[in-house]
């Protein structure tokens, strides 16, 4: 979900529907928590960004 809202313009209600019809609360606790990993473990962090990049040049 945090990929999601990294890469696309989508709503947060957009997302959610995409996950299964998931409430949009849902997405936004999601994109809160992995933002929340990423600054508390640096392996997170890498692992997320590399993630967004290869989308980004892919």
């Amino acid at each position: 979900m945090y990929v999601f809202r990294e890469l696309t313009d989508l709503s947060y209600p957009a997302i959610a529907r995409l996950f299964g019809g998931r409430d949009h609360t849902t997405v936004i606790h999601a994109v809160d928590k992995t933002q929340r990993m990423m600054k508390e473990r640096k392996q997170v962090f890498d692992q997320v960004t590399e993630l967004v990049q290869k989308f980004k040049t892919s």
